[in-house]
Order: structure tokens, then C-alpha cells, then sequence
């Protein structure tokens, strides 16, 4: 089963995604965004999930300490953005993925599952 990690700061939005893919096959992991570069070097997931408003930081800055982990860097990123286009949350990023909501969510697992295979 693939592991997938998410970064939420939005109770409702993390667990709307994690139900979603946990229904389409995932092992979902919930990562505090104060712990989640050493909860995600840890659990080793096949792929992570951010949200682009993380309170007082940023999705971006997060996937940038990610990227640059040696632990972690090689794990693909998307990150999401309610309120951004997806040309917005990409400028300066370094994800492997942008989705901007609202999303389908068939779209959203299509992108997760295509990017976690490559």
C-alpha cells in the first residue's frame, strides 16, 4: 500500500483529503506542520500533500526544507491552494505538483497517483 503524508492546517480540507485517499488506496499519514519534516523523514512516504496556508509559514517554504532534506528530498510534493491560482502557488515552488481549489477530487488523486508512480 502507498503512503501518502499530508499538511493541513485546515481541519475539514485534511480530512476531506485523507478520506479520499484512503478510499482510493492510500495509507494516509497527518503531519503536524511544527513536526512534519521529521514525522515525513520518518514515516518515508511515497508522496506529500501540502496545503499552500499553513498559518504563520507557507506550503512553499515547507516543500523548500523538504527538497532540501537529504532524508526527504527525493519524496514528490504537490501543494494545494484555495485561494492562489495554480500559477501563483507554483511561482518560486519547487513541488513536483500544484492543484488549486476548488478541485475534483478525481482529478486530485489522478495527479497524487501519477506523480507517486514516477
Amino acid at each position: 500500500m502507498k503512503k501518502l503524508a499530508i499538511v493541513e492546517e485546515d481541519t475539514d480540507a485534511r480530512e476531506m483529503s485523507a478520506f479520499t485517499f484512503e478510499n482510493s488506496g492510500y495509507e494516509v499519514f497527518r503531519c503536524k506542520k511544527e513536526t512534519a519534516l521529521e514525522d515525513i523523514g520518518r514515516i518515508r512516504p511515497h508522496i506529500v500533500v501540502v496545503g499552500d496556508q499553513l498559518g504563520n509559514t507557507s506550503g512553499n517554504d515547507l516543500c523548500v526544507k523538504l527538497k532540501n532534506n537529504e532524508q526527504t528530498g527525493l519524496i514528490p510534493v504537490i501543494l494545494y491552494s484555495a485561494s492562489k491560482t495554480v500559477d501563483e502557488i507554483s511561482k518560486g515552488g519547487c513541488a513536483d505538483g500544484y492543484v488549486a481549489k476548488p478541485m475534483q477530487l478525481d482529478d486530485f488523486v489522478y495527479l497524487v497517483h501519477r506523480i507517486s508512480l514516477s
